[in-house]
């Protein structure tokens, strides 16, 4: 074999724009509103505990303030949550799986199939009410390059996680 190493013209390369991302479930919506409620709540009773357990009475001297700021909180959680909705997508290509998400800080995530470790599907709660799973993908990089794809239904999940098993297993024989 001869060695080569050609120089690559970036105007050549394929766009990541190209790509038709496949949207999740629109109920996913739903269950990051409830989970960002949730999330609001728990910050919402953290000085109230404080306040019931210390017996003091300065809780009731900043009530307008803790409000309002939980109150804001509140605001941008949900607003992410919609915002943040509109961004999510994922899609398959033929050597690996992209996932994009984000409206203010958006990323983009490809994982090659052949750096996948296994697959796993999860469904919390809040997901199995609403029947939605999470397709968790883990790669050979550590947790800082593993992917997890919310708002998919059962059923799409599994497939995915079938497809993505069988690549996996036909790369390695290769």
């Amino acid at each position: 074999m001869e060695f080569s190493n050609q120089q690559i013209v970036e105007s050549e390369l394929p766009s990541v724009l190209d790509i038709k991302y496949r949207s999740i479930q629109k109920k996913y919506r739903i269950v990051s509103i409830i989970a960002a409620t949730i999330f609001a709540l728990i910050i919402l009773a953290i000085p109230l505990t404080i306040n019931i357990l210390s017996g003091d009475t300065w809780f009731y001297d900043y009530i307008i303030y803790i409000m309002a700021g939980w109150l804001l909180l509140y605001c941008f959680l949900i607003l992410l949550s919609f915002k943040g909705f509109e961004h999510k997508g994922y899609a398959m290509r033929e050597r690996d799986i992209i996932f994009k998400k984000g409206w203010i800080w958006r990323s983009s995530t490809i994982v090659p199939f052949n750096r996948v470790q296994h697959t796993e599907i999860e469904q919390g709660p809040i997901e199995r009410l609403f029947r939605l799973s999470v397709l968790k993908i883990f790669t050979a990089g550590g947790s800082s390059s593993d992917l997890k794809i919310p708002g998919l239904l059962p059923e799409t999940a599994n497939r995915l996680k079938d497809y993505i098993q069988n690549k996996v297993g036909r790369d390695e024989e290769e």
